[in-house]
């Protein structure tokens, strides 16, 4: 499901969000909505990308789910990186792998803050983390609220968290291993595009990364608004095309 419902001191809280990473040959691609809705008059905007671009090693993670648990992972990570004891942070970890497991333990500390009983409260949330270490291949992790975590399938490189009916479709049709960076790109902003279209609880604007295999840099980083020239492009193309070809298609004998 694409958001989780807290019910603590008789409030419901509704997070939402969608959010995107896939995996090609040349490069990943990462794009995450900024909009999140606790009750129908508590609408903000809040970033959901995280990115750490130093080194021998460039990672992007994205996430959906309670708000304030990944706000407190995201803190932790950082608070991490600037300590001095020598405890695993993003810089220590040594794959990929180890990234993911490091991640689903703060996931795991942050979902059970003291005094909450989370048996009836749900405040786990759900991360994509992927980018490459230098001397090591691309890599794409999907970490759950339990802490566990997995790669996409080979057949499908992708990975989708959060309001992800709408945006799916268009991603399983085009998106295989041997898509170009730039048509994966194309892709994930057309899929965000369908899902802002259909759901109002995913928003902009849109954090959007490229990395490109073996840089070991963000080769793009932008914050995406409706109106941006490359965005709005690339949505309108799909849209007329999508009319053309309906309007070709042949008549049934009983029109």
């Amino acid at each position: 499901m694409g958001f989780i419902v807290i019910t603590y001191n008789l409030n419901i809280y509704f997070i939402m969000t969608y959010c995107i990473g896939i995996k090609t040959e040349t490069g990943l691609v990462f794009a995450s909505d900024s909009r999140t809705n606790a009750g129908l008059d508590n609408v903000n905007i809040y970033s959901k990308m995280l990115t750490h671009d130093v080194g021998d090693r460039t990672i992007v993670i994205v996430t959906s789910g309670n708000l304030g648990t990944s706000q407190a992972v995201y803190n932790s990570i950082k608070k991490d990186l600037k300590s001095e004891t020598g405890i695993m942070n993003l810089n220590t970890c040594s794959d990929f792998e180890q990234i993911a497991s490091y991640i689903g333990s703060l996931n795991i500390e942050h979902s059970s803050p003291q005094g909450i009983n989370t048996d009836s409260v749900l405040l786990g949330s759900t991360f994509i983390v992927g980018g490459q270490i230098k001397d090591q291949p691309p890599e794409l992790y999907l970490v759950y609220p339990q802490g566990n975590y997995i790669r996409p399938a080979d057949s499908k490189p992708y990975l989708v968290i959060g309001e992800v009916k709408y945006g799916k479709p268009i991603l399983d049709r085009v998106i295989t291993p041997k898509v170009s960076i730039g048509d994966a790109s194309r892709c994930a902003l057309i899929s965000m595009d369908s899902t802002l279209k259909s759901d109002l609880t995913v928003g902009p604007p849109i954090d959007f990364a490229v990395i490109k295999k073996d840089e070991i840099k963000i080769a793009s980083l932008k914050c995406l608004n409706m109106n941006d020239p490359e965005f709005s492009k690339v949505c309108n193309q799909w849209s007329q095309g999508i009319f053309k070809i309906f309007d070709s298609f042949q008549r049934f004998d009983w029109e």
